[in-house]
């Protein structure tokens, strides 16, 4: 498979910025039990790509690719790892927002001192009031939990956490037992529902068993 990112990648200078920024933000650790999950799917994923207990297949029409759980596979458990949403994390004013598909937007309300904004936003003439939000995206890196789909009936949730490696990671969890051959889905909307409005898409209503495999 070709995306075969474990974790996100994020530069040295986002990491101490990050560090700063995320202080007053009240992000969970993960756990130890949860750690040592993520860390075994990391290297799977770096050796294999898709870990061979999930099948990438192509829907039907415009609905491009889903995750599947092997129809041989062992269930996976509520409150199991599936592992880590990987990409670039890029720094940029909320007004420019990155319009990939792939992006997760991990903190926003950022201001930035005109240091931050020289080291940061060279580019930009500084503005004290302008403000910046951290983003995720597995456009060009990532890995299989970019061919994830949206539900409104989702069995995987998206965490936002605290890692030992990285301030914050987008680690994504089991919300319910899944069932070998069912699709593995979460919901893209957050708490103010502005994901597909934004888009202006009436997403196609789907559940794990839709198009379930055999």
């Amino acid at each position: 498979m070709k995306f075969k990112l474990p974790r996100l990648e994020i530069s040295k200078q986002l990491v101490t910025f990050s560090h700063k920024a995320i202080k007053r933000q009240n992000i969970p650790r993960l756990s130890k039990n949860k750690l040592t999950q993520l860390d075994a799917m990391s290297r799977k994923i770096r050796r294999e790509g898709l870990p061979k207990h999930l099948v990438l297949k192509k829907l039907k029409g415009k609905l491009g690719h889903g995750i599947f759980l092997h129809p041989k596979a062992r269930p996976i458990a509520r409150g199991e790892v599936i592992g880590a949403y990987a990409g670039e994390v890029s720094l940029l004013p909320q007004n420019q927002g990155d319009n990939s598909d792939y992006v997760f937007s991990l903190i926003s309300d950022l201001r930035l001192t005109r240091k931050q904004q020289q080291l940061l936003d060279p580019k930009s003439p500084f503005r004290p009031r302008r403000l910046y939000s951290l983003d995720l995206d597995a456009y060009k890196k990532g890995n299989f939990t970019r061919f994830i789909n949206h539900s409104s009936k989702p069995n995987i949730e998206a965490h936002l956490l605290r890692t030992p490696l990285h301030p914050f990671e987008i680690i994504y969890i089991a919300k319910m037992t899944i069932r070998p051959g069912e699709q593995l889905l979460t919901c893209y909307e957050g708490d103010d529902n502005s994901y597909w409005g934004a888009l202006g898409i009436k997403p196609f209503s789907m559940t794990p068993q839709t198009f379930q495999i055999s």
